[in-house]
């Protein structure tokens, strides 16, 4: 038998789109559904040691009916935007301890986790986490990005270099792959004053920004020969 709560849960998650729209005025609902989750996946284990391990196995043992994952990031993105950074740090913290995270799958949420250190000055914490991060995962791009706002912060210049290098060898060649990278390069350029690199990276955005403006507009007809020359195809 399904526990009850879910129900309540559902409720919750209701009032939550609600107050996105401003139908429902009080936004502590996020976090009471964000709370009611944890204690009942908590629940379910004493029961089951083996439930909901995973964010998909969870989604699965309750038929796909409230959209877990779904609603989990509108209440992050939701949390962040309101700039709850002592909160979202919680939840993060919450979500990389409750469920187990594969190679690779929680790489946003920990993006998440070393950019609410940053923001709350926490920026050794922050700057260690990547490096754990990194040495966990090598090749993971969203693991080196974080790694790279987190040691501008902590003014480990050289560091943030040697990554930029590693990650983007081709720094004309921005894709929807590593994009993210290119964004942060510009940020240490910029911060350590190196005008002509920071160009470079704004130039290839800018590249990578107009083949995508056109490609989803369809404004051009020799949009498919842009994307044919990007790396990611």
């Amino acid at each position: 038998m399904r526990n009850k709560k879910w129900k309540k849960f559902n409720s919750l998650t209701g009032k939550c789109y609600s107050n996105l729209i401003g139908a429902e005025k009080d936004a502590g609902c996020w976090e009471q559904a964000f709370d009611l989750l944890k204690e009942i996946v908590l629940e379910e284990r004493q029961k089951d040691p083996g439930f909901g391990l995973e964010l998909e196995q969870l989604e699965e043992a309750t038929d796909y009916e409230y959209d877990i994952e779904g609603w989990l990031e509108d209440c992050l993105d939701e949390i962040d935007m309101r700039e709850e950074k002592v909160l979202l740090l919680k939840m993060c913290d919450n979500l990389l301890d409750l469920f187990n995270w594969p190679e690779y799958t929680g790489s946003d949420l920990k993006f998440r986790k070393t950019t609410a250190l940053c923001e709350l000055g926490r920026v050794s914490e922050a700057a260690k986490y990547c490096r754990e991060w990194m040495k966990k995962e090598p090749e993971n791009l969203t693991a080196a990005t974080a790694g790279v706002y987190a040691f501008i912060e902590t003014e480990e210049f050289d560091a943030a270099e040697e990554l930029v290098g590693r990650f983007i060898p081709d720094r004309s060649s921005c894709t929807e792959e590593n994009d993210i990278m290119f964004t942060a390069a510009s940020k240490l350029y910029e911060t350590i004053g190196k005008n002509e690199e920071k160009q470079q990276m704004e130039d290839a955005l800018e590249k990578y920004d107009q083949y995508l403006e056109k490609y989803l507009t369809g404004s051009d007809e020799d949009d498919e020969d842009y994307f044919d020359e990007l790396p990611f195809n």
